[in-house]
């Protein structure tokens, strides 16, 4: 006799379900194990390559030591880099070097003012290995949907459990969505409001062999007056191994593809806008060349009763910032503490859960809106100047990781309201000043490079 649909469908009972094994739901896995917690990882994939992601701000060494994982054995293992400075180069030959002053090592901040570059693919297999003796069970299956109760109610809808496309069915008191920024299942099934910044842009990159390299990361920037900005990194992964990347506006990678270039053509042919580059490439040429598509964007509710969003799910930080990394590693253990917090009352409060979605939105906005604002778009790039503006960039970028780090908000509504209202107070002067740079500076180059941007993928935010 054939077995019916019901007779095939198999049961999982855990603590805590975490959707996604990269960075941020492996972090969060080993948070809650740690806390005493069984823990469900749902990773489809069970091989992962090329992964990017690895040049560290200053926030993140710390973050990585309280997984076990300190600096100076990342550098031992050869896993990373040290990254000491940002070097920013534009496509007419200037270069200038960008460093945390030496006054953050003093007292009162006593900042580590090194940080790292990572090979995200060593460092992510050494935590996915940490999980695994914390106990971790890991179901390498695709998440089809979620069992909600009172699903019509934002307030207070729950999450019960999910079925695989497999047919598991995985059943938890706690949940928690790491599926990435292109998936984010939970924002997607809850239809949560989210504010974007910028069009949909492509990354494509490829690890490649270099002899010499520097202990920092480079930059090349592609900004033609008037356009809308495109660059390359250059991030040494770990001894005579680079990542070499290329970000651009999805309509500029659609017009190179309609002149007839493949990917790797793309990737080779922008690279030989710089002597540096050119010469990598043409020594070592282009392994593994990857590609995807991110809009940067961050939604306005991350926390639920019994769940929560972390990592690019909740939100997506533009490569250039330098800060995936960090929020990742930040979402991971915050929510993390939440859910252990509450853990014998069963659910977050509201108040918890609002304090929680303004600290992540806070953040997603203040970094993506000045990136947007002071670099990708001409209007004040044009008028500052390439440098002046990554000048004007790196100060409030660098003092907010600062103040997160020293102040520590995770539960604190109090410092919370405070970092956000600071982050809000900068976004607001760097908005003003496009809104006039706009109002009495705009050429026509630049209302046709604003026009040139899709109106259903640009959102001019504050």
């Amino acid at each position: 006799m054939a077995e019916s649909p019901q007779e095939k469908f198999v049961v999982l009972e855990s603590d805590a379900v975490v959707v996604g094994g990269g960075l941020s739901g492996t972090t969060a896995a080993i948070h809650l194990a740690r806390s005493g917690f069984r823990v469900i990882c749902i990773e489809p994939r069970t091989e992962f390559a090329n992964t990017v992601g690895e040049s560290l701000d200053w926030s993140a060494p710390d973050l990585l030591a309280n997984l076990g994982l300190p600096m100076e054995d990342l550098i031992s293992a050869e896993a990373a880099t040290w990254k000491r400075h940002i070097t920013v180069v534009d496509d007419g030959g200037g270069r200038r070097e960008y460093l945390p002053g030496a006054w953050l090592a003093e007292s009162p901040w006593n900042v580590e003012i090194r940080t790292l570059h990572l090979d995200r693919d060593r460092t992510d297999a050494r935590l996915r290995e940490t999980a695994r003796q914390l106990g971790v069970t890991t179901l390498h299956e695709r998440v089809a949907d979620f069992a909600i109760l009172d699903e019509s109610n934002p307030r207070s809808r729950r999450v019960l459990g999910l079925r695989t496309a497999q047919g598991t069915f995985v059943r938890g008191s706690w949940f928690i969505d790491a599926s990435g920024g292109d998936a984010s299942l939970l924002g997607r099934r809850f239809g949560l409001k989210s504010v974007a910044y910028g069009p949909r842009k492509v990354a494509i990159w490829s690890h490649v062999f270099t002899k010499q390299w520097v202990e920092g990361t480079t930059l090349y920037m592609i900004s033609p007056p008037g356009e809308y900005m495109e660059w390359i990194w250059e991030i040494p992964i770990r001894p005579e191994v680079s990542s070499i990347g290329y970000i651009a506006s999805g309509w500029s990678v659609k017009r190179q593809r309609a002149g007839g270039h493949g990917t790797p053509q793309i990737l080779e042919r922008q690279c030989h806008r710089f002597p540096r580059l050119r010469e990598i490439v043409d020594e070592s040429g282009l392994p593994e060349v990857g590609t995807t598509t991110f809009l940067c964007r961050t939604y306005e509710q991350v926390c639920g009763t019994n769940w929560v969003i972390i990592g690019e799910a909740a939100s997506q930080s533009d490569p250039i910032t330098g800060n995936g990394v960090t929020a990742a590693l930040r979402h991971a253990d915050e929510a993390s503490a939440l859910i252990s917090k509450y853990r014998h009352r069963g659910t977050i409060p509201a108040f918890a859960r609002a304090v929680y979605n303004l600290r992540v939105s806070a953040v997603g906005r203040f970094f993506n809106s000045l990136i947007e604002k002071l670099f990708y778009q001409p209007t004040l790039r044009d008028r500052l100047g390439l440098f002046g503006t990554a000048r004007i960039y790196t100060v409030p970028a660098w003092l907010m990781n600062l103040i997160y780090t020293r102040t520590r908000p995770r539960g604190s509504f109090g410092r919370t309201l405070a970092l956000a209202w600071l982050m809000t107070a900068v976004r607001a002067v760097t908005w003003a000043a496009f809104r006039t740079a706009t109002v009495f500076f705009g050429d026509p180059a630049i209302q046709s490079a604003r026009r040139s941007i899709s109106r259903s993928e640009r959102i001019y935010a504050l």
